[in-house]
């Protein structure tokens, strides 16, 4: 087929009609070459019969008619009868010798011409009737005729070949010409089918080896379109039925999202308002036996919000919320702050902690290579029951790997790809809580994906794993020095804070809360009873903090758009919310307000309102 397709199909082409004409010519040539040869043979040999019969025949004659000649010695009537017979038989010479030799009569050139090629001879004895010899006459009869037929035999005979041999060519050519076009017809056809055309077919009738050749074409392009055809189908009904699982799978999975991120909302809400109490109770209550009962409450609390903060960050990955910062930074002091926090930690369950020096810099960003290096280091502890850690690094050319070691249970090769999915806990069939969700590698992964950098997991069942994490190496010359941190300031004793939401007890817990700091608060269920609040008190808020889903169609975006443009002013604002679907933390994120998730940390939240009271107070300079 390739062969019919390419250049090399014209060289095959030529091939064949080279070979029809070699077939059809060089039968004809020796055919043409033997009968010739046979003819021509055939035509000397009775040329030269012919002229030995003539030559015996004058020979012949002349013994008859000249005994009498001789018997009297008669020349005259000896030359007379030569003459004759040569006349007769146009022959060239004749001579007449008596019985002593002696010549009595010739006619034609002298006797030595007979001793060349030039003439066929023929002698006989003379005799009388008694068989007395009377003498002898010889005959020669000239063979240039001979080679002047054969001559012409020859010119003949290659004329009537070349001739023949010419047409056999003529005809060959014009077969040869004929089945090259069939054939190139046929290449085409199949070159186009090649060229997934299944549609082409051959246009050559079906008698003969060619057109045999051709409806086999045609049957093969019949057969390669019917089963376009149905691959086509199936390949529509593959693409329907893949687009349908593929909607289902997505609705599911939105659904989902909506769930989650409800119940996610839902099950924050009263951890919401039970930090505020947690923390409004310990600000009031100095005792030492409620104080411990507290602590624990608060400890519980706390474990709670880590598990809520793990569905956050994975929620906010999964919404493009977070944006890298790349700088240029040390590692040794992270692996220094490392090694502080989760020192105790080890030493709580006997695993020795070990930390390899590395005075390199890298170009990343720190916070997020820090959240990385914490989930890898927390996830070995929790999954490692005697032996240790080592969390080393190395240079790779441009690039480092930093690696954490452990000698804890290891992870089957088939399930090491499962681990960095959400929920997923090889050691934990108890979903014991403590253990966290199995999102720690999840988060891993994603962060990984969204700085760029290669995260490796090496794991054998009962010999510890390694997880690596492959980073640029940075400049040591373009390190920051750290901004030197500011004095935290205090909330001003006339501010007056507006929060919106409508959860009676966050209402209630907040206001405890509030109380405590010493800090005016207005709070409201909704954006028209907060107005009615502040219109009563003839004064407008410092800061707002309002929940982000409130009901009806309003939200907490709306309600501060709606409060900035009753009072005219660009009045700071908060939004919390227990809502982890990624749209929502977009949204926020594009309408530019500090977020803040239930269950908020109080220390946080005042932290925030002090900065941006202090901000707002303060005079723009220049």
């Amino acid at each position: 087929m390739s062969l019919l397709r390419a250049r090399p199909g014209h060289l095959l082409l030529s091939s064949i009609r080279s070979r029809i004409l070699v077939i059809a010519l060089l039968p004809a040539m020796l055919t043409e070459f033997g009968m010739a040869a046979y003819f021509i043979r055939q035509a000397f040999a009775a040329a030269e019969d012919n002229l030995h019969a003539r030559a015996d025949d004058a020979a012949r004659h002349l013994t008859l008619t000249l005994p009498q000649a001789l018997a009297s010695g008669d020349g005259a009537l000896a030359y007379a009868l030569l003459e004759a017979e040569a006349g007769d038989s146009r022959k060239t010479f004749a001579v007449v010798t008596d019985a002593h030799g002696q010549v009595l009569a010739r006619t034609g050139p002298p006797p030595q011409a007979a001793a060349t090629n030039a003439y066929y001879v023929r002698a006989s004895e003379i005799r009388s009737p008694t068989a007395a010899l009377l003498g002898r006459v010889e005959v020669g009869v000239p063979s240039a005729a001979i080679s002047a037929l054969k001559r012409d035999t020859l010119i003949h005979a290659a004329l009537l070949m070349l001739g023949a041999l010419l047409l056999t060519g003529v005809l060959a050519w014009r077969l040869s010409n004929r089945l090259a076009g069939q054939l190139r017809h046929v290449g085409k056809v199949v070159a186009r089918l090649a060229s997934n055309d299944p549609t082409v077919r051959t246009q050559l009738p079906p008698q003969g080896e060619v057109g045999a050749l051709a409806a086999g074409v045609n049957d093969m392009a019949e057969a390669l379109q019917a089963h376009r055809g149905q691959l086509e189908r199936r390949i529509r009904e593959a693409t329907a039925d893949l687009a349908s699982k593929r909607d289902m799978a997505e609705r599911a999975n939105q659904a989902k999202s909506r769930f989650f991120a409800a119940a996610s909302h839902d099950l924050r809400q009263p951890l919401h308002a039970l930090s505020l109490f947690v923390a409004a109770l310990k600000e009031r209550n100095h005792q030492p036996e409620t104080r411990l009962l507290i602590d624990n409450i608060e400890a519980s609390t706390g474990v709670m919000e880590l598990l809520f903060n793990a569905l956050l960050d994975i929620s906010r990955l999964d919404a493009g919320a977070i944006e890298p910062r790349r700088v240029h930074f040390p590692l040794q002091k992270m692996l220094t702050d490392l090694r502080h926090q989760f020192g105790a930690v080890a030493s709580e369950k006997q695993l020795q902690l070990r930390f390899r020096p590395c005075n390199i810099t890298l170009y990343s960003d720190p916070l997020l290579i820090e959240r990385i290096l914490v989930n890898l280091i927390a996830n070995a502890i929790r999954y490692t029951d005697d032996g240790g850690l080592l969390v080393a690094c190395r240079r790779r050319g441009r690039m480092a790997r930093i690696s954490v070691i452990d000698t804890g249970r290891g992870i089957p090769p088939d399930l090491q790809e499962s681990v960095f999915h959400e929920f997923v806990q090889l050691h934990n069939p108890a979903r014991d809580r403590s253990k966290g969700l199995g999102l720690g590698l999840a988060i891993v992964s994603r962060l990984g994906r969204l700085l760029g950098h290669r995260v490796d997991l090496r794991s054998h069942p009962g010999r510890g794993s390694v997880f690596s994490i492959d980073l640029p190496l940075g400049d040591t010359r373009l390190i920051q020095a750290p901004a030197p941190i500011s004095a935290a300031g205090q909330i001003p004793a006339d501010a007056l804070v507006l929060l919106v939401d409508d959860e009676n007890a966050i209402l209630r817990g907040m206001a405890e809360l509030f109380d405590n700091w010493n800090i005016d608060l207005v709070t409201a269920h909704s954006a028209d009873e907060a107005m009615q609040w502040l219109d009563s008190l003839g004064r407008v808020p410092d800061v707002i903090v309002s929940d982000y889903r409130l009901p009806g169609d309003a939200d907490g975006i709306a309600v501060i758009g709606r409060l900035r443009l009753k009072y005219g002013q660009a009045i700071p604002a908060i939004l919390v919310t227990g809502d982890t679907a990624p749209d929502t933390i977009q949204r926020i994120g594009q309408a530019g307000f500090p977020l803040l998730h239930k269950p908020l940390r109080p220390a946080k939240l005042r932290a925030l309102l002090t900065h941006l009271i202090q901000q707002a107070r303060t005079p723009a300079v220049g």
